[in-house]
């Protein structure tokens, strides 16, 4: 009777445990995912020319409002596939 009290309380104790790091790892991802995708396309972006750059009608100042008006682009779609 012992260890099923102990086996109860340990598991009292974890659970709310375990439950707030699945509930930061739900909110938490998407937003690391979205700042490393805003970060990737960024880095793609200064690697161009200012040729390149010109090609698909960009500034090189405007890269980063680019890089995340697109990361807003790809959440707003996320969402809509997930009807």
């Amino acid at each position: 009777m012992t260890f099923e009290l102990r086996q109860a309380e340990i598991s009292d104790r974890i659970a709310p445990s375990l439950l707030t790091k699945l509930a930061a790892l739900r909110f938490g991802a998407p937003v690391v995912l979205r700042w490393w995708q805003r970060r990737e396309t960024e880095q793609a972006l200064q690697w161009l020319s200012e040729r390149d750059l010109a090609d698909i009608g960009v500034a090189r100042h405007e890269i980063r409002e680019v890089a995340r008006s697109r990361a807003q682009l790809d959440v707003m779609f996320a969402r809509w596939r997930a009807r």
